[in-house]
């Protein structure tokens, strides 16, 4: 597996252990819940498929990482964008992690 794509696991599950630790914050937001169980089953995939990826990007792992990203756009970066006024330190560190990618 490419040095890109063990970057974006990296980051796509320091993304989920944030979600995680901080759960009471969105558990009663039934969408950003049903997109964090998505998003979360398809990081366990894409963890999956790339302990027996040679060094390319298959075609398999491309799809799986568009899709993980849709969800980060469509759901995650607007939930969060909300969460900016109501608990920016979450927000902060959401965004450090989101970027640093």
């Amino acid at each position: 597996m490419n040095t890109s794509t063990i970057n974006q696991l990296e980051t796509y599950k320091a993304i989920e252990a944030v979600c995680v630790k901080n759960h009471s914050n969105w558990t009663d937001v039934k969408e950003f819940r049903g997109a964090f169980s998505r998003f979360a089953l398809k990081v366990a995939q894409l963890d999956l498929l790339s302990e027996n990826a040679g060094s390319s990007l298959s075609p398999r792992l491309e799809n799986l990482i568009k899709e993980i990203e849709q969800i980060l756009k469509v759901h995650f970066d607007r939930y969060f964008d909300y969460l900016q006024q109501k608990n920016s330190e979450l927000y902060q560190i959401y965004n450090h992690i989101r970027r640093s990618n």
